[in-house]
């Protein structure tokens, strides 16, 4: 079996993340692509909407993709910190001889052997990317190469992202504006109901 996993804080989930999930999804013929939200990410400030929420919005933006895409609430659950290591670790016991690819945005791959216990780390997942954040795909490429030289697999899809930013949906429902195209209709009721990002938030 062939699993995809992207983790986040998804703080909140979007349209780039679905598109995200799909694209590779189709470009590696992946049987299932789990989404996991992040308990407490050793990477970002915490985020200030509890991880109860952030996974009841994953759920609501999963509903729009299909059976295909399922989130898992196990970094929500674990206590501390959200290690990958950890994660990638229990994902090999649920699901005993699959290959797992991680997808991850470029700023996170770049970092890849900084990450906490890289050595066990990479034998777990392929990693894959694709441009952003002023990052080309020469440059990903680049360092895919050198990984390949640590023992650690990665890969680079040359596919224009979305240009949609979790912070720039917060922003913009801080200061009144729709949001109703950059994420799924029931992630946007979500957010209306439980009156999310009214202040400023991290």
């Amino acid at each position: 079996m062939r699993i995809g996993f992207f983790g986040g804080t998804f703080n909140p989930p979007h349209n780039g993340h679905l598109r995200l999930a799909e694209v590779w999804r189709e470009r590696l013929a992946l049987d299932h692509f789990l989404i996991v939200p992040t308990g407490t990410s050793p990477h970002k400030t915490p985020a200030d909407v509890p991880g109860g929420m952030r996974l009841a919005m994953c759920r609501l933006a999963a509903q729009e993709a299909g059976e295909w895409l399922e989130v898992s609430d196990f970094e929500v659950r674990r206590a501390g910190r959200s290690y990958s290591v950890i994660t990638l670790s229990a994902l090999h016991e649920q699901y005993p001889d699959s290959d797992i690819y991680m997808v991850m945005g470029a700023d996170m791959f770049v970092t890849l052997e900084t990450w906490y216990d890289f050595e066990r780390l990479k034998t777990l997942a392929t990693f894959c990317t694709m441009p952003r954040n002023g990052i080309s795909a020469q440059e990903l490429e680049a360092y895919a190469h050198h990984l390949a030289g640590v023992g650690c697999r990665g890969i680079v899809a040359d596919v224009p992202p979305m240009d949609i930013s979790s912070s720039e949906i917060r922003e913009r429902v801080r200061c009144s504006l729709p949001i109703d195209d950059l994420v799924p209709p029931g992630v946007a009721r979500y957010i209306e109901t439980h009156g999310l990002y009214r202040e400023l938030t991290v």
